[in-house]
């Protein structure tokens, strides 16, 4: 697919588009979570009870969350000629459809051990889990971004 010039960066790369962004950054929710509920001590338990019912199922987050921190941090070096990192970064999609897939997974658990009581944190996330999965399996510029297309 051919995209406008104001879509590639000086190297000549697809720039990431912002949707791709808040998929990583929603992805590795557990991290921030986890972070945020060490920094306010008084309300973290509740902060962590509210996205994640079952504590233990937070550690599964923090490490469905890791590709997308990788990813993250190696989307500043897609420019290195350095074998091993354009051959992680072309694994990229797979990666995060599988940790996204291990999060459907892990929301589909928080519902069942709820007995499928709502609960809003829950129904938010796993609506976002669902969109955010949808989005990296049909869009076309997240497959052309890791297929390490170049040229417009």
């Amino acid at each position: 697919m051919i995209y406008p010039i104001e879509h590639y960066d000086k190297n000549g790369l697809l720039k990431l588009p912002k949707m791709w962004w808040l998929a990583c950054l929603f992805s590795a929710k557990a991290w921030a979570i986890f972070v945020m509920a060490g920094v306010s001590r008084q309300q973290g338990a509740d902060l962590l009870a509210l996205f994640y019912p079952i504590h233990q199922t937070l550690y599964l987050g923090m490490g469905i969350g890791v590709p997308s921190l990788i990813y993250m941090w190696l989307s500043g070096h897609r420019t290195h000629s350095q074998v091993w990192v354009l051959w992680l970064w072309n694994q990229g999609r797979k990666a995060l459809l599988i940790a996204y897939g291990f999060d459907l997974g892990l929301q589909l658990y928080h519902l069942q051990q709820t007995q499928g009581e709502f609960q809003w944190g829950i129904a938010i996330q796993l609506l976002l889990t669902i969109w955010f999965l949808w989005y990296l399996i049909k869009s076309q510029r997240v497959r052309a971004i890791f297929s390490g297309a170049t040229e417009g």
